[in-house]
């Protein structure tokens, strides 16, 4: 009886185990280390694939494209910003834009999406309200607009707020890029690999672009990279399959140029 027992122990501690390991196994099986991601077709928004696409997480730096689609449709883009204070003391990601110097908002905008530079984003969320937190509102209206339900923004950077969570989704991502494809302007700035700009201080900016994508040649994938230790890395961009475009997010990745690889070459 007391051996019937024992056996009995071991069975079910194996279950257990194999239990607890199943989530784990199915991830490296599916080849993703993201916590949620999605593909959707740009022409009609049809989901495609996905894999947790409405869970609120934080999305790091890919919530600057929504603050670039409102900046080309609020701002003459080749109009003139004043770097507040506020803004050249932004914490990094920044390109240090000089503190009272004067920016063009085109090359604000490519700032933005290219280095991600917080502190251009600041100078354009400032320029759109009285405050980053203001335009945070503004934001957050736009989103719904865009049928982003699932979305919460307290800053136009996507930097991490203090006790204050703001979060969004894949599938609300998706949308925001959906939206950003509209524009040629916004496309051709996440194709650039590298430009530089000048401003009123006549200091030169060299801009690299985050996407490490733009230097392999098997795929023509853009984008909007984004981390944070709470977030992990983030990806939202949109890539060609067949004549179809595609949009891809990830959120809590571990592996994001690998998860993103296994995303744009799977069959959809």
């Amino acid at each position: 009886m007391t051996e019937f027992k024992q056996i009995k122990k071991v069975v079910l501690f194996s279950l257990v185990s194999v239990l607890l390991l199943c989530p784990r196994l199915s991830a490296v099986q599916e080849g993703l280390t993201a916590k949620s991601a999605i593909i959707m077709d740009a022409s009609n928004g049809k989901v495609l694939y996905q894999r947790n696409s409405n869970v609120r997480m934080p999305a790091a730096s890919t919530v600057k494209v929504l603050t670039a689609i409102m900046s080309v449709s609020n701002l003459d883009l080749n109009s003139y910003l004043t770097v507040s204070k506020r803004a050249a003391g932004i914490a990094p990601s920044k390109v240090y834009l000089t503190e009272k110097a004067e920016y063009k908002v085109i090359d604000l905008i490519k700032c933005l999406l290219m280095s991600s530079a917080n502190d251009a984003g600041v100078v354009l969320a400032e320029a759109m309200a009285q405050t980053e937190f203001q335009f945070s509102l503004k934001m957050n209206e736009q989103a719904r607009q865009l049928g982003a339900k699932d979305s919460f923004f307290l800053n136009a950077t996507g930097l991490p707020e203090y006790k204050k969570k703001q979060y969004s989704t894949v599938y609300d991502l998706a949308l925001f890029m959906k939206a950003c494809m509209n524009n040629r302007q916004l496309v051709s700035i996440m194709q650039t690999k590298m430009t530089e700009v000048e401003g009123s201080d006549k200091k030169v900016i060299s801009i690299k672009n985050h996407n490490k994508f733009l230097w392999r040649n098997s795929n023509d994938l853009i984008g909007k990279t984004g981390y944070t230790r709470q977030a992990g890395h983030c990806f939202l961009g949109s890539f060609s399959s067949g004549k179809r475009k595609l949009i891809v997010a990830i959120q809590g990745s571990r592996k994001p140029w690998d998860d993103l690889n296994y995303l744009i070459n799977k069959k959809y």
